[in-house]
């Protein structure tokens, strides 16, 4: 599984189509030459309605799955955009902090903003996380919620920062939690023996320009086997390599960065 999601998402494709269409016809011209007696052209009527009901039961379960995988895909990235949100509001609502805890809080968020794009991404990659930046955003918790108000500005301030922090923290759950969902192995197996059955069947019908017949299984194939790798790609959002990317973490750097370069003496860390 690791090593299929190192492989380029366009290359996998390719590589899949390649091996499946020559599969298929390699399978579908052996069945023709080893049956040369039988008359396939007589199966035409009713394997078609055989393989109307197959089909319509594959591609049933195949979308079910591929909504359901696209639904967290999409919950993924307003994930990711939840918690690199919460990270740029606690740096804002720290305004009202003491100039040491502002200044602590603020130097975490930039450092787990930078952290989310120099570590935690690539350590997706591999199915895993950075420990560091919990530890970070735990520093920042113990900042805010460690001093004692001297006013209401400060009270707010705090109650503010620890819900964006609080916000952040439960945001990085829920993306470590995405990294080890996906299809299970036994969906996946129901899912390529039904495209088999649907492919092989394919080869059970007659038509008198044999390669006709071929464009139209792998026709099927290209179908069956595209919907089945962009099923794999998207099932794990921040492993594949059309995964989600840190570019709402990036946007919060910049974003910091501006503000600390601009004219208001408060925004300054």
């Amino acid at each position: 599984m690791t090593f299929l999601l190192g492989i380029p998402a366009a290359l996998l494709l390719f590589l899949a189509l390649a091996i499946a269409i020559a599969a298929a016809g390699a399978g579908q011209m052996y069945v023709h030459r080893r049956f040369s007696r039988q008359d396939f052209i007589a199966h035409n009527e009713v394997g078609g309605i055989i393989i109307a009901v197959a089909g319509t039961l594959f591609a049933v379960v195949l979308g079910f799955l591929t909504v359901v995988v696209w639904q967290e895909y999409t919950q993924a990235r307003q994930v990711v955009v939840s918690e690199s949100s919460a990270a740029i509001d606690a740096w804002h609502t720290a305004v009202g902090l003491p100039p040491p805890v502002r200044e602590r809080v603020r130097a975490d968020m930039v450092r787990y903003a930078n952290i989310m794009v120099a570590r935690e991404w690539p350590a997706m990659r591999r199915g895993t996380f950075d420990v560091d930046a919990a530890m970070i955003g735990m520093d920042a918790l113990d900042a805010v919620g460690g001093f004692e108000p001297a006013n209401m500005g400060q009270s707010n301030a705090q109650a503010a920062t620890l819900q964006e922090l609080g916000v952040m923290h439960d945001a990085r759950q829920q993306r470590i939690a995405i990294i080890h969902g996906g299809v299970t192995w036994f969906e996946w197996l129901v899912l390529l023996i039904s495209a088999t059955c649907i492919i092989c069947f394919s080869w059970l019908f007659g038509l008198r320009n044999r390669r006709v017949h071929l464009l139209m299984t792998s026709t099927v194939v290209i179908i069956v086997v595209s919907t089945l790798v962009l099923l794999f790609e998207l099932q794990y959002p921040f492993r594949s390599s059309i995964g989600i990317p840190p570019d709402a973490w990036k946007d919060a750097v910049v974003h910091i960065h501006e503000m600390q370069a601009g004219p208001m003496e408060n925004m300054k860390m």
